[in-house]
Formats: C-alpha cells, sequence, structure tokens
C-alpha cells in the first residue's frame, strides 16, 4: 500500500502543479531558507521543470547572485532544484521589515495631509497611465513625496543656495 503522500505527489504531478506547490511552499520559507540580506532582495516566482526563476529587486544583486548560483541552488535541494535563473523585477520583503522601515519613517520624516489642489494634480498626473498597478505605484510615490517633501524643502532649498554659491 502507498502512503497517502507518495500518492498525492504522482496526482499533483500528473495534473502538472507539483511545480505551483513548490513554488508556494518555497514563497512562505523564503526568507527562512536565506538569510537578509539575501533574502530581502531577492524573491522565488516561477519553478519549470526544475528551474527556479528568481526575482532580484537591483541590477546590482543581478550582477553579484551569478557567484552564489551553486550555493543557491544546493539550499534549495528539498526542492529538487537543478538550475537557477535571475532576473530584475518586483520582490516581497517579509512583513518584519516593512515595520522596521515605518519607525524609521516616522521618525526621520513627519509628514502632513496633501491639500486639495496637490490631490487634483496627483489625480491628472496619473490618469494617462494604462497600466493600474504601475499607476497606483507611481501614485503612492508621488504622494509620499508631496506629504513629506514639504518638510523638508526648505532644508534643502538652504543647502541648494549653499551649493549655488560655491
Amino acid at each position: 500500500m502507498k502512503k497517502a503522500g507518495a500518492l498525492l505527489s504522482h496526482i499533483f504531478k500528473e495534473i502538472g502543479i507539483e511545480d505551483k506547490i513548490k513554488l508556494t511552499s518555497m514563497q512562505k520559507e523564503w526568507h527562512k531558507l536565506f538569510d537578509e540580506p539575501l533574502s530581502l532582495h531577492t524573491y522565488p516566482i516561477d519553478i519549470r521543470g526544475g528551474e527556479l526563476t528568481i526575482n532580484v529587486d537591483s541590477p546590482a544583486w543581478l550582477g553579484q547572485l551569478k557567484f552564489f548560483k551553486t550555493d543557491i541552488i544546493k539550499k534549495l535541494y528539498a526542492y529538487n532544484i537543478n538550475s537557477v535563473k535571475f532576473k530584475h523585477g518586483r520582490v516581497y520583503k517579509k512583513k518584519r521589515q516593512d515595520a522596521k522601515s515605518d519607525v524609521l519613517k516616522d521618525s526621520k520624516h513627519p509628514t502632513r495631509s496633501i491639500t486639495d489642489s496637490e490631490s487634483e494634480w496627483l489625480n491628472k498626473t496619473v490618469s494617462t497611465i494604462s497600466d493600474p498597478e504601475l499607476k497606483e505605484n507611481i501614485r503612492k510615490t508621488i504622494l509620499k513625496a508631496l506629504s513629506v517633501s514639504m518638510l523638508i524643502l526648505p532644508f534643502f532649498y538652504k543647502q541648494l543656495l549653499v551649493f549655488l554659491s560655491l
């Protein structure tokens, strides 16, 4: 008699979802599999036939990771990964890190509410962007810049005047 795990594994393989199950498991464990800073700059996005595709958040990290392919593959032995491919893309950070950055943000740069005219300008600016994800990311970035920039602008203005007077 076969064990349930072996039977399920065979069924998952037959219907073509074995790699997706491995990927989901790996994504949940990514920050435990790899320590910081590697886990903060990389994230697994696809598995096909034993090849893992990993998103990397910056070109600098992308260039450096090619030297660690063998080590990464060894660490992913339990997932039957035999090759790794890196590409520049979005990386999902663990929640603890996001909370830490919020504390830093709040302590370094206080925020303010944006005005109605700024809100109108922001909506008009992003209205021409057709990709919804890109539109939302740009909207959030501009909103953050507007809510912080007016509070720190006098400092930068003084620095600019000092620089120009040289």
